[in-house]
């Protein structure tokens, strides 16, 4: 799967860290749309990927973007998941989140999915950014702050902020705390 120009920089730095930890991750991939992430990140770093998309247009294509096949896609809500609680050793997402009808939410359910110690990594424009301005869904994209605040409503703690070169996009990482 090809990623556009401005998201390969922050994608492989995701990557990296999906391959940092030891085993076989599991990876949710919340508001997949096509796939495109999904399948990047089982390619890459041979994690056991999911995707969910509330369209079933999306699914389908998705599906057929995975010619491995290793890849599942479900329509599934990402406010209301099917998952059990403590899936998921990651939950990621690029470009989705401001897309999403009630991100704070997505957010809850993304902490509920994850294992303990498990990591939230999302891929999302800059609200308020010069060169975000003008998009049309501008008044959907979360400032830096106003996620990291959002993340720490929601539980997870040690954020980390970092931008891409041209400061479009962020990805943002928080971790579920360790509650044994």
């Amino acid at each position: 799967m090809d990623l556009l120009e401005n998201e390969v920089e922050l994608v492989e730095k995701l990557c990296e860290r999906i391959k940092t930890e030891e085993g076989k991750e599991k990876v949710l991939d919340v508001g997949c749309g096509t796939g495109k992430l999904s399948v990047y990140l089982s390619e890459k770093t041979g994690c056991d990927a999911t995707g969910i998309d509330m369209e079933q247009e999306k699914i389908e294509k998705a599906r057929k973007n995975s010619l491995s096949g290793k890849v599942e896609f479900e329509v599934q809500s990402a406010e209301k998941m099917a998952f059990a609680n403590d899936t998921f050793d990651a939950v990621v997402s690029l470009k989705a989140l401001h897309e999403m009808a009630n991100p704070k939410e997505v957010l809850e359910e993304s902490n509920r999915v994850l294992k303990s110690q498990g990591r939230i990594l999302l891929i999302d424009w800059v609200g308020g950014a010069a060169k975000t301005k003008g998009h049309a869904h501008a008044h959907k994209y979360f400032t830096r702050e106003r996620l990291e605040e959002v993340l720490l409503e929601t539980g997870f703690v040690n954020l980390r902020v970092e931008l891409n070169k041209e400061g479009e996009l962020m990805l943002v990482e928080g971790r579920k705390p360790n509650y044994k």
